[in-house]
């Protein structure tokens, strides 16, 4: 959704000069570089090219010290 926010307050507030809109953009882009200086950007964990007939299966376990979920 916030990629949405930010094109459109990109297109009609920035380039277009509707102020709402550049506003809205302003603070889209403060948000941003707020989550980037408090280091919030996922980290990439694992990275390798597949070749053609491989694939990659991610799975995810129940955590087993938490006992059963109700």
């Amino acid at each position: 959704m916030r990629g949405i926010l930010w094109r459109t307050a990109l297109r009609k507030g920035l380039l277009g000069g509707n102020r709402p809109w550049f506003y809205l953009f302003a603070a889209l882009g403060a948000a941003r570089v707020v989550r980037r200086l408090a280091g919030n950007v996922p980290e990439k964990v694992y990275s390798e090219e597949l070749r053609p007939g491989q694939a990659l299966i991610i799975t995810h376990y129940a955590d087993q010290t938490l006992g059963e979920v109700r």
